[in-house]
């Protein structure tokens, strides 16, 4: 077997996973690739397994990253924000890119359209389906 195709097994934050060190390296320079090449010294379990003290279950979506180069979550994934700190960590900008762009698509889409109706005795903030959100011309509102 080939160096570059040596198995390299992970315990990420207790999830344990199983990848190649041509995987880990396909990212010149990231966290992953300078623990598979030595240039970090690892902490290792009770089994010997590389121990990486992070999140394990949004670590296989990294590791898909890595093994496909383009991210792949399912429709609606609530937990985009750790993902993109954990592309942060492992030295990921591509995946940082990526997640980005989910992020800003989102907000894109979930940002409420407001329009202004007359009515004769004041102004009223409706959303897209009419209902009234603001009746108080001298008052502030916020969005979550």
């Amino acid at each position: 077997m080939a160096e570059r195709d040596r198995i390299i097994k992970l315990n990420v934050g207790g999830a344990l996973y199983t990848t190649s060190k041509s995987v880990m390296t396909s990212v010149r320079g990231g966290f992953l690739d300078r623990v598979a090449v030595g240039e970090i010294n690892s902490m290792r379990d009770h089994r010997g397994t590389i121990f990486i003290d992070r999140d394990g279950h949004v670590f296989r979506y990294v590791l898909n990253y890595l093994r496909t180069s383009k991210l792949t979550v399912p429709q609606g994934y609530k937990e985009l924000y750790l993902l993109r700190e954990e592309a942060d960590f492992y030295g990921l900008p591509g995946l940082v890119t990526e997640v980005d762009n989910i992020l800003r698509s989102r907000k894109r889409r979930n940002k409420p359209r407001l329009s202004k109706q007359k009515s004769k005795s004041m102004d009223l903030i409706c959303d897209e389906n009419g209902t009234v959100i603001f009746e108080d011309d001298s008052s502030d509102f916020f969005y979550d």
